[in-house]
Order: C-alpha cells, then structure tokens, then sequence
C-alpha cells in the first residue's frame, strides 16, 4: 500500500510543481470552478478589410445586456479545425468554376491545420475524415468522380446519421408506397451542416473550429432544422464561412446561410468568378485564423432547470470598426457551459 501512495506522489508532484513554478496553479483551481466563456472576434474596417493592432482595453463585453469583466486576451493565430462541405448540386457552370479552384482550396490550410470533407446532394458524404492535411485534401478532391452526377457516395440517406439501405446505381432503393412525388428535389444544405459540425465539435478544444461551405444556399428536404443546426454550431462554439456561388439566394433577407454565418461569427463571400472563389478560401482561413480572442466569467448565475440561451455583444471603443462574433452561447443549469467545453 506504501509503495503505491509514493507512486502516486512520484507522478502527480512534478505537475504540482509545474503549475507553482509557472504561477498557474490558481488559475488551474479557479477554472475546475467556474465556466470561462470565450469569444473569438473578428474586426473589419472600410473596404471589409481586417483591423488588426487594437488592445484589451479597446473592447467591450455585454451578456444580456451586462457588462462583463474581460479576464483573458490574445492575439495570437490559432491552428483550424476545418469542415469543408461542398455542394455538388450546383449548376454545371457554377459546379465547373468550383473545381478549377480546388488547388487555392487547398494551399488556403497551413500544415498545422486539419481538414475533413464533406460532399453532398440528395445525399450526405463525408469524403476525408479528421485530422486530415492539406495533402490528404488534396488527394481527395483529385479522387471526387464526375461532381455533377451527384449521387457517387451515398452514405447517407437524410438523416445523416442513419444507415443508407440499398441502392442500384449510386440511388437509394425505396418501396413502391413510399416513393416521394417526382417533382421532389432534395438538396440536404442542414444535414450537410449538422453533420459537419457534429464531427468538428470533438476536435481540440484550442483549435478555432470553423464549417466551410461551398454552395448555392439551396436547402430542400432535410431531417434537421434550420434552428436545429444553427443550435449545434452555436452549442459548439463553431463558426460558419460560406462561399456563395451561382445564383444569388442569399440576396434575400432570410438567406439561411448568412443567418448561420452573422450568429455564429463567420463569414459570407458571394462570388461569381473562378478568381472571386479562389480569393474567398484565402479570406475565409484568415479571418478564422487571426481573430482577437476574448474570454469573461459569466456574471450571470443560470438558476433554471433548463439551458439558457445567453446574447453576447462586443462593442469597440469610438469607431474604429464593426465587430463579428457569435451572438451568444448556452449556458446550463449546472454551469457547465457547452461552448466553453469546446472553443
């Protein structure tokens, strides 16, 4: 019995020494305490261009409309973990200008990055699984059949998470009695999204986790809502870029797309050319990458039997430019705060 409390002794006093030496040892305490919330902020001026240089003391945080004490600040660039989800029932033209761009795809990820890609129609493919590289990616979109078939890799029917059934042809076989009206389309924009962020949720907690999509915006015959994917993004601190090509759906004020991207704090580039697509990769890992990082203790105590849906607001001081960031988080009655879990 001696003998193993010394070895327990032996393996837990370096750490203890560690976190005395560094000064960390409190901050370790007082984070198994409490939920430190953290908000990446992205800060752009005239022209969309990135403002950089701006300090701790430039920023204001606001949670329901209180001020919150700012306790962490960086500046630093941050590795991605990084969904790419393409829509490969796009029209041929815009389809076409899509894979001339796969080679600036792929040099917009850095060898610290890791990548997953996901491809989908009237099904859901996830082509590479994290921790994929830029080579890996590179090696997968080489490997992608003629995109405008549509229907090369059904590995999900719908629900994202269920199991395909049979298929004759790349197409799912369904009953004579359950076949839907030919006039149906399905384009499963939300199950694309939901499962992307699904898989993104369980990589590092310090990577900046971001959802790229390459789409139209057209939604149509999904298990999962709108509100229900916007959910999962939100209660997994990911961010939501999307490179908009085609026609332009996101010109209306509902567009889902830009709903996703200004909640969670992403992006939207709606282009046209080759050279306009290329140039959206790039501007998308940058902005994610080099964000002004903010993390607050919630002043606000949860007493509910139910998670609470708190709003964030990052002001700057005078004018110096418009703020980007998720607009809020869920906070649970235990205080385990899922977007701290995982940013």
């Amino acid at each position: 019995m001696r003998r193993k409390v010394l070895t327990v002794i032996k393996l837990v006093l370096p750490t203890l020494l560690f976190l005395i030496l560094t000064g960390s040892a409190q901050d370790f305490q007082l984070r198994s305490k409490v939920d430190l919330v953290v908000v990446p902020v992205t800060v752009k001026g005239a022209g969309d261009r990135l403002i950089t240089g701006l300090r701790k003391d430039d920023f204001t945080i606001l949670e329901d409309g209180k001020r919150q004490t700012i306790t962490n600040f960086s500046v630093d660039p941050v590795p991605l973990s990084a969904a790419i989800v393409l829509d490969t029932a796009l029209p041929l033209s815009s389809l076409n200008k899509v894979q001339q761009t796969f080679s600036s795809l792929v040099s917009s990820f850095g060898d610290f990055d890791e990548v997953a890609l996901y491809r989908f129609d009237k099904f859901v493919t996830k082509v590479l699984d994290f921790p994929g590289d830029p080579a890996k990616l590179e090696a997968s979109l080489k490997m992608l059949p003629n995109l405008n078939g549509g229907d090369q890799y059904p590995a999900f029917a719908r629900d994202p998470f269920s199991s395909s059934g049979p298929v004759i042809n790349g197409a799912a076989v369904v009953p004579p009695d359950q076949l839907a009206p030919a006039t149906t389309i399905s384009n499963l924009l939300n199950d694309a999204i939901y499962a992307a962020a699904s898989d993104v949720a369980k990589r590092d907690r310090e990577r900046r986790k971001i959802v790229l999509v390459i789409s139209d915006g057209r939604e149509a015959g999904s298990t999962h809502s709108s509100d229900e994917t916007l959910t999962t993004l939100l209660e997994n601190g990911i961010q939501l870029y999307a490179v908009t090509v085609g026609e332009d759906y996101l010109s209306k004020k509902s567009g889902m797309l830009r709903d996703f991207a200004k909640n969670t704090g992403g992006d939207v580039f709606n282009v046209k050319s080759s050279q306009g697509i290329e140039k959206s990769y790039s501007d998308a890992t940058e902005e994610a990458r080099n964000q002004y990082i903010l993390g607050y203790i919630s002043a606000n105590e949860a007493k509910i039997s139910k998670p609470v849906f708190r709003n964030i607001e990052v002001k700057l001081a005078g004018s110096k430019g418009e703020t980007r960031h998720r607009k809020g988080y869920y906070q649970y009655p235990d205080k385990v705060n899922a977007a701290s879990k995982n940013d």
